[in-house]
């Protein structure tokens, strides 16, 4: 069984680098957005079991909350994690089958954020990998290197749907240009 889990940091924290562009409500709103775009998404996709990891409920450690929920999965009964973060407004279905197809080769698959960061993991079981997300390395190549020191040669799925999170005012202004869903928030860009 497949089971998706979208880590998702407080509401108050969330988008906190865009903070010169938004104010606290206006985070919130893209943050909300966002994550109800990816639970669309991942239900367009045919995911049945999808849930969110709210970093309210958790320590507020994004890799310590991951690996959380990744037990917490694992224990009931799923045997295939995807992990998809919670800021991908360019998400596709299409992006969720090419990680699940890469899942075919591999029992570690890693979408790589345009920044080497990790946008979306597969994993199998759910509990195979040490997290690194937000570290002072590229999360990306830490995940790789790990599936590696585990004997998994991972599969890395670039794709611009799972490429471009929003980090930044940068991001942002390109967002509202490029998303009619999202131009409510041309007034900062």
């Amino acid at each position: 069984m497949l089971t998706a889990v979208v880590p998702m940091k407080s509401m108050e924290l969330a988008k906190t680098r865009l903070s010169g562009v938004l104010d606290g409500a206006g985070r919130h709103a893209l943050a909300r957005q966002m994550l109800d775009h990816v639970l669309a998404t991942l239900r367009e996709a045919g995911l049945d079991s999808v849930h969110v990891a709210s970093a309210d409920e958790g320590t507020g450690d994004l890799n310590t909350d991951v690996a959380a929920a990744a037990r917490r999965v694992q224990q009931e009964g799923a045997r295939e994690l995807l992990l998809v973060m919670a800021d991908l407004p360019y998400l596709a279905a299409s992006d969720i089958a090419a990680m699940i197809e890469a899942g075919r080769t591999s029992d570690v698959v890693i979408a790589e954020a345009k920044d080497g960061g990790t946008n979306a993991l597969l994993l199998r079981p759910p509990t195979v990998l040490k997290f690194a997300f937000a570290t002072s390395r590229p999360s990306a190549a830490f995940h790789a290197d790990h599936a590696r020191n585990v004997g998994i040669e991972p599969a890395i799925v670039r794709r611009p749907g799972l490429a471009r999170d929003i980090d930044t005012p940068d991001d942002l202004k390109a967002l509202v240009s490029d998303h009619p869903a999202y131009r409510v928030f041309r007034h900062v860009a």
